[in-house]
């Protein structure tokens, strides 16, 4: 009777250690994984650079696609000059 006791504490025991060991893999994966993808990128780019997420917002700008250079954003002034420009286009009469 007292060996199926101390048998049975054993395996508990044993079982126990066995979830701590995987919980601490799993807690040592999750923290590596967390760093690679949050660690400085290898290509150059200042942190302050902003990548492109929208790949269709600037086609003319590869390395900009590629967070190598910055991408340069348009000012308020320019934006409306481009917009009056397309507008001035659209409406004159075809010849």
């Amino acid at each position: 009777m007292v060996e199926q006791k101390q048998s049975a504490i054993q395996r508990i025991q044993v079982g126990l250690v066995g979830l701590v060991v995987v919980l601490l893999f799993v807690t040592l994966a999750n923290m590596v994984l967390d760093r690679v993808s949050d660690g400085p990128q290898t290509g150059g780019a200042p942190e302050s650079a902003p990548l492109i997420t929208d790949k269709d917002a600037t086609p003319d700008e590869p390395l900009a696609e590629l967070g190598v250079t910055p991408v340069a954003k348009e000012t308020d002034a320019e934006r409306a000059a481009k917009d009056a420009a397309q507008t001035r286009r659209s409406s004159a009469p075809a010849q």
